[in-house]
């Protein structure tokens, strides 16, 4: 039995059954650990990548939700409203657009009769005109359409104007009448102002007898609070 040759092929088949061995032990032992460990870092370097990315974007400034916002100012709408309502009477130009106002109805002005401005703002105005009725009615048209809100937006193309009372009288000649026109405009700088001014102080009238019959009288700012 010791001196028995193994054969040929079967110390070759041997040979190659331990190098296949060896491959399979090799692949186990090295290779596969290697791919795993290469799998992790390109994981890993994907991630720290994706941080780059997001470290690089521009930062959004937060939005405050504590403070309401603040509110636009139309500067069209205050032009508009200083033209409707003027801080002064402007009595020239406010003379000038009635009697273009006039004019453009085609009726003939007589005259125009303005009152002092109250302390509220009011400026009474008497139209005196002439015509017929479809311009006298045009008249009336144009001048309450100088100021209108039209889809919730204000239209202005004038003064304001209301209209208190209107009346017609025969002319005599073929269908012209004659008009008399009660208006009233506004100016919003008396109207603020006298908003703005204080109430006028109650006084109080004090009557005192005297022993030979005779009153007198005092007049006393009645300033007690709490009655």
């Amino acid at each position: 039995m010791r001196g028995r040759k193994i054969p040929r092929g079967t110390a070759i088949a041997l040979i190659i059954g331990g190098d296949l061995v060896l491959l399979v032990l090799g692949w186990f032992m090295l290779v596969a650990p290697q791919r795993a460990t290469a799998k992790s870092n390109a994981r890993a370097a994907a991630a720290a990548e994706v941080q780059v990315i997001e470290a690089q974007r521009p930062a959004v400034p937060l939005q405050p939700t504590t403070q309401p916002k603040q509110p636009e100012i139309r500067t069209a709408y205050l032009y508009k409203l200083s033209k409707a309502m003027p801080m002064t009477t402007d009595m020239p130009n406010l003379l000038l657009e009635l009697n273009q106002v006039v004019r453009s109805a085609g009726v003939e002005l007589t005259s125009i009769s303005p009152a002092p401005t109250d302390p509220s703002g009011v400026t009474g105005i008497t139209l005196a005109v002439g015509g017929d009725f479809y311009s006298l009615t045009d008249l009336l048209y144009r001048l309450r359409s100088l100021v209108t809100v039209r889809d919730g937006s204000l239209d202005v193309s004038g003064r304001l104007f209301s209209i208190k009372a209107v009346s017609l009288t025969p002319s005599g000649v073929g269908t012209t009448l004659n008009a008399s026109v009660s208006l009233n405009t506004f100016t919003f700088g008396a109207a603020a102002a006298a908003a703005a001014a204080p109430a006028a102080t109650p006084t109080a009238t004090d009557t005192t007898t005297t022993t030979d019959g005779s009153t007198t009288s005092s007049a006393s700012a009645d300033t007690a609070i709490g009655h």
